[in-house]
């Protein structure tokens, strides 16, 4: 009995791995083609994204997480790393979210509309350090979304 409850609990964690380790390497595929085509972001995501280290926390279907960090130069990721110890990293933007939502968000061919929609149904949350990251969310939040959306509609 107790031989069979060791190789399950062995099996859970090269499960959980796994599901990391998958997730990463997607998220590292489109990091890769994010900085392909990034100099056609709207400017005002760029602006967003300009020069922020990023830290996100992504909680896995089955309950683990996966950390991951990432530094952005003029909107471009010059850095992305994954993250054992986040006590180590000073962010000036810690973003959680779960794993279907970050799946959505490399999957889908209109990556604003999931962004948005996650963000109202609270299943991405992005959380800004320092006043001038503070600031830059700010403004995207009260002025630039609103006036994107408006410019979509037509």
């Amino acid at each position: 009995m107790k031989k069979i409850l060791f190789i399950l609990l062995i099996l859970s964690f090269i499960t959980m791995s796994t599901a990391s380790a998958e997730l990463f390497n997607d998220l590292d595929r489109a990091v890769t083609e994010y900085n392909a085509y990034y100099e056609q972001l709207p400017s005002p995501i760029k602006i967003l994204l300009g020069n922020e280290r990023i830290l996100a926390n992504i909680t896995l279907n089955d309950g683990s997480e996966l950390n991951v960090y990432f530094v952005t130069e003029n909107g471009r990721v010059d850095e992305f790393e994954k993250v054992e110890q986040v006590e180590d990293y000073e962010p000036t933007v810690i973003i959680t979210a779960d794993e279907d939502t970050v799946i959505s968000l490399i999957t889908t061919t209109d990556p604003l509309s999931v962004y948005e929609e996650a963000r109202e149904s609270g299943t991405l949350v992005i959380d800004p350090i320092g006043l001038v990251s503070s600031a830059k969310f700010l403004v995207y939040d009260n002025v630039l979304e609103p006036g994107w959306n408006m410019i979509k509609r037509f």
